[in-house]
């Protein structure tokens, strides 16, 4: 097992799999460029689990990588069909590169609105840290864990509005005007606009070039809906995964899995109800957003409950509890008092 700081080396590693990826288009053979491809990709998305380190730096480790293996597949289709295959330097460039991030707003910001937008953003940020520090002393997860998943869910609803007015606010205030991260998701009408439109434009292109499109063109729309979810789902399992033992990580990552695989479904469920794009206005359009926040706010515990174990936010842990975490406050600061008059032993 690679320790923490080394096991960093693995992202420095990817990003070479990844150029080594997309140089495989230059292979005649169809079926030992798939076998090389599926080899490069399954060593991304393993190398995780052989390191080991501190909770949040092997879920920001695994969330990474796995992202990169997603990266280098979309990369793959972007220029499988090129006559001319980019420098290697350029495609290590691309496979770094957030361009998702970077494209071009159609309506720019003046200086004031993006003043406003960068204020917007770090009060976003301040109040997610805010909840997390009152989130880590209340522990309400010794009480209710759905209530404190749901808590995990404002903060993390929280902070990333915040990380993306600050993309957008910075990047117009240095003459850039782009999309940035999201698009209003609380305003999403269907599980379908929320994933395929509103949410985390960095991942959602990437799985929609490397994954669903190939398929889509081909009339497979749920076999494409299938693969992109269960990509995304691989790439949050492997932060799991590398957190601790097959015993006591293989029951959050299912779950995990289980929540992507459980949102393929409704999609695919909801083009066949045909309420995936319906046109809606009024009561009906609040009610479809009401109901979409609702829902995904409810499933959200797969996700966030072993995510936030890992990261042991409020102080959770994926192995046993501590007593001194579960004892109430009151207690703790009993033992802590008594532990501290105690007479010393010469």
């Amino acid at each position: 097992m690679i320790d923490f700081p080394f096991s960093l080396l693995s992202l420095p590693l990817a990003v070479a799999a990844g150029v080594g990826y997309v140089t495989l288009a230059n292979v005649p053979s169809a079926g030992a460029r798939r076998a090389g491809r599926g080899a490069l990709l399954l060593a991304v998305w393993c190398a995780p689990l052989l390191t080991r380190g501190p909770g949040p730096a092997q879920l920001t480790l695994g969330l990474l990588v796995g992202f990169l293996g997603i990266r280098m597949v979309a990369l793959g289709e972007r220029w499988g069909k090129a006559r001319r295959l980019p420098s290697s330097p350029r495609i290590a460039l691309a496979m770094i590169v957030p361009e998702e991030l970077m494209v071009a707003r159609p309506t720019h910001l003046s200086a004031v609105s993006a003043g406003r937008t960068v204020a917007r953003g770090v009060l976003g940020a301040v109040v997610c840290v805010g909840l997390l520090i009152i989130g880590n002393r209340l522990r309400l997860w010794r009480f209710s864990r759905l209530a404190d998943d749901l808590l995990v869910f404002v903060e993390v609803a929280v902070g990333a509005g915040g990380i993306h007015d600050l993309i957008v606010g910075v990047a117009a205030a240095c003459g850039h005007q782009v999309l940035g991260l999201q698009e209003r998701p609380h305003l999403s009408s269907s599980l379908t606009q929320f994933w395929g439109r509103r949410w985390n434009r960095l991942v959602q292109g990437n799985l929609d070039r490397a994954f669903f499109r190939p398929h889509a063109r081909r009339r497979s729309f749920a076999k494409g809906t299938l693969l992109a979810f269960a990509a995304s789902g691989v790439m949050h399992v492997v932060a799991v995964l590398d957190a601790g033992s097959p015993a006591v990580t293989l029951g959050p990552a299912s779950a995990v899995m289980g929540f992507f695989l459980l949102h393929a479904g409704l999609v695919l469920a909801e083009r066949a109800a045909g309420t995936a794009h319906r046109v809606q206005r009024g009561r009906a359009l609040a009610a479809a957003r009401a109901r979409t926040l609702l829902l995904f706010a409810l499933l959200s515990p797969l996700l966030l409950d072993p995510f936030a174990s890992v990261a042991n936010v409020h102080g959770r842990s994926l192995g046993p509890v501590s007593p001194a975490a579960i004892a109430p406050r009151v207690e703790r600061q009993a033992a802590a008092q008594n532990f501290k008059d105690r007479p010393t032993v010469p």
